[in-house]
């Protein structure tokens, strides 16, 4: 009988057909998902959505119907990747700032350190012009913020045509003394700044050096603390640090001119 059964399978397997695929089909894998709030100006607005891990602003906005007809999406960033349990709000034409973003009476106020430093960050242009350099933010990498004694750092991700990158980061801490601490230890430890040069131009303290590991630049005004580090750079623009260092000023001024307008 097994005999039988074993000429069977075999006759069976010989009338088969030559393409026929025998692969086993793959188990998809799930996908993560995310939970987010959409308010605002879009069709389904006060909606709780439930999306892919790695979906971004324009995906909630699509899901929720699409935007409508007064939504001013030049005030959000629809390529902002989101996290679970985020809120997205997009602003209707002519609506203020206060109203996009009601807060809570209970809710307590940031730290000074981390409002001005949010502000700061919060007024960085899409674009830098460093003499013949365009660096542009690259707004698929979030912005780094780092707890440090005495203050806070945030570090933002630019490139440029070329394909280079530059990592711009400003500091607030509690005092001048607090943010030179932070400088002189930032100094003795970057590789790039083993053999570092001030530059008489430009405020001081300040440090210039670059090597295998890229080029960087350190400065301290009042409590701040500012570092231009480019790691890669492929432009045959010469020094990429010297164009740079008058921007991060220019922005930083401009920033504490609104910071204080709006306190």
């Amino acid at each position: 009988m097994k005999r039988f059964i074993l000429r069977i399978l075999l006759v069976l397997a010989a009338c088969a057909p030559a393409d026929l695929d025998i692969t086993p089909t793959p188990v998809p894998t799930e996908v993560p998902k995310i939970t987010v709030y959409i308010t605002g100006a879009v069709a389904q607005p006060e909606t709780m959505l439930t999306l892919d891990l790695g979906s971004r602003v324009a995906d909630a906005i699509a899901a929720a119907g699409g935007a409508a007809e007064d939504a001013d999406l030049e005030r959000i960033n629809q390529a902002q990747e989101l996290r679970d349990g985020a809120q997205v709000h997009v602003p209707r034409q002519g609506e203020t700032a206060a109203e996009s973003t009601p807060e809570p009476e209970v809710e307590e106020a940031l730290p000074a350190n981390q409002a001005l430093l949010e502000h700061i960050v919060a007024s960085l242009p899409g674009t830098i012009n460093a003499g013949v350099i365009s660096w542009r933010r690259d707004l698929g990498t979030d912005v780094t913020y780092v707890e440090r004694d005495g203050g806070m750092t945030a570090r933002v991700t630019f490139t440029e045509a070329g394909g280079g990158l530059m990592e711009l980061t400003y500091g607030v801490f509690d005092t001048p003394e607090v943010a030179l601490a932070y400088y002189e230890t930032v100094r003795n430890q970057l590789p790039t700044l083993d053999r570092a040069q001030q530059r008489d131009q430009f405020p001081t303290p300040n440090a210039f050096g670059g090597g295998t590991y890229g080029s960087d630049a350190i400065f301290v005004r009042d409590n701040v603390f500012i570092r231009v580090s480019i790691p890669r750079f492929s432009s045959t623009a010469g020094d990429p640090l010297n164009p740079m260092a008058r921007p991060v000023f220019n922005i930083l001024d401009e920033a504490l001119v609104t910071f204080g307008e709006a306190g």
